[in-house]
């Protein structure tokens, strides 16, 4: 039994460190660690684990899952389909795997870890289409979007892990090294989303940095990151520039003649609100339906009074106005719960870190920060793209909250164990 119960254990640790590892780095790479989460999340259940009462926190992130992984299986006029049921099936074995690890817990050095090796992941594939096969921007294995927010979340996550835990100082060079690949290989992925988002991510990090006990370092740790990003855009500055001063150029010909220039990037962007916003108004509370967005949209187009470029998309580019225009307010309500959920859960309080062993503590509120930091990303990237309409930006979401909460979980059982004896 010790031996099962030793192999669940390291089966748990590597699947966890493989899943942020591979993330980016093959095809479908977020797909390998969490089936095999899932998988051993399953076997965990024959194994008898300690009976502990669920937290607080963890039967809210629970539930957050199981109210998003029923709003996407009974989609309204797609109830119960096959698409549908296989984004269920996602959201019951990430709940699964939660629960589990928030039983069994996790290695903190496997989540840490694998968050660096995914952010340096991401670069050796944004390096190689980049400077190797010449594109213009690296897109991974996905597109350049999804590509490029996650690959920014993983180099903020690590900086935020190597600012705020405590690390010998090759440690935490290293980890730093590795945010800086992820950062990298997101401005190489020229993803304007990502790149508006960093700002929010760096303000996150260094409140959670000042109210925990960092005020000294706060501060500068968070200049130097920004100095550092901008060290890393100054071998293409004109390029960056040039993508900042087309976004600014295509918004001002949009609102000046939006049937001319709704084609372009922001344009279709600006075209998609605009008929969302306007679809919104005339159903606000049932929203139209997935299938019913896709025929008021026709309407409109072929009344004239939308530019037939939104039809190249299912989505309206903004997370929030597609959930509320397809799904209504009960959806808009899920999506928001969605996001406020694991930010609740991961924050890093004062109290919440006493839990731990008080070495193991710097730890804990640098696995909670790169946590918090999870849902901030979504919500900033969600404003001109719909990450949850993509298989990478649901798999990746839902399978980091499992991961991370069961590391977070293993920590909190140190001070329990210490006060215990």
């Amino acid at each position: 039994m010790n031996s099962y119960k030793n192999f669940l254990a390291g089966g748990l640790n590597l699947s966890a460190f493989l899943f942020f590892a591979l993330c980016l780095a093959v095809p479908s790479g977020y797909s390998y660690g969490s089936a095999m989460l899932a998988l051993l999340a399953i076997a965990g259940c024959w194994q008898k684990a300690p009976r502990e009462v669920l937290s607080r926190e963890t039967k809210i992130l629970l539930a957050s899952l199981f109210l998003t992984g029923l709003l996407w299986t009974a989609a309204l006029d797609r109830a119960w389909s096959g698409a549908g049921m296989a984004y269920g099936a996602k959201y019951a074995l990430a709940a699964l795997s939660l629960w589990v690890l928030s039983q069994r817990g996790l290695a903190a050095g496997a989540v840490i870890w694998g968050v660096a090796a995914g952010a340096v992941g991401a670069l050796a594939v944004a390096a190689y289409q980049y400077l190797v096969l010449h594109w213009n921007k690296a897109q991974g294995f996905t597109n350049a979007i999804q590509y490029g927010g996650i690959a920014m979340y993983l180099g903020i996550a690590a900086w935020a892990m190597a600012l705020l835990g405590r690390w010998r100082w090759p440690q935490r060079v290293a980890l730093g090294l590795c945010g800086a690949c992820g950062v990298l290989a997101a401005l190489l992925s020229e993803s304007r989303g990502s790149w508006v988002t960093m700002p929010l991510l760096l303000a996150a990090l260094w409140l959670m940095a000042w109210r925990n006990g960092y005020r000294r370092i706060a501060s500068v740790a968070i200049l130097a990151m920004l100095v550092g990003g901008a060290a890393l855009v100054l071998p293409a500055y004109k390029k960056f520039e040039q993508r900042a001063d087309t976004a600014v150029q295509e918004a001002r010909n949009y609102l000046a003649e939006p049937q001319k220039y709704a084609e372009t990037s922001i344009g279709q962007r600006l075209e998609q609100w605009r008929l969302a916003i306007h679809l919104i108004e005339e159903r606000p509370v049932t929203g139209w339906g997935l299938e019913g967005y896709v025929r008021a949209k026709q309407t409109m187009v072929d009344k004239g009074a939308a530019h037939p470029s939104v039809m190249d998309y299912g989505h309206a580019h903004n997370e929030i106005l597609d959930m509320w225009v397809k799904r209504g307010m009960a959806g808009l309500a899920i999506l928001l719960f969605f996001y406020a959920a694991p930010l609740y859960a991961f924050w890093p309080t004062p109290s919440r870190l006493a839990r731990a062993d008080a070495a193991q503590q710097p730890r804990l509120l640098a696995l909670r920060a790169a946590a918090s930091l999870l849902p901030l990303a979504y919500f900033g990237f969600g404003w001109t793209q719909v990450f949850f309409a993509h298989n990478s930006g649901q798999m990746f979401y839902i399978f980091s909250l499992a991961a991370f909460w069961g590391a977070i979980c293993a920590l909190d059982r140190t001070g329990a164990r210490t006060s215990g004896r």
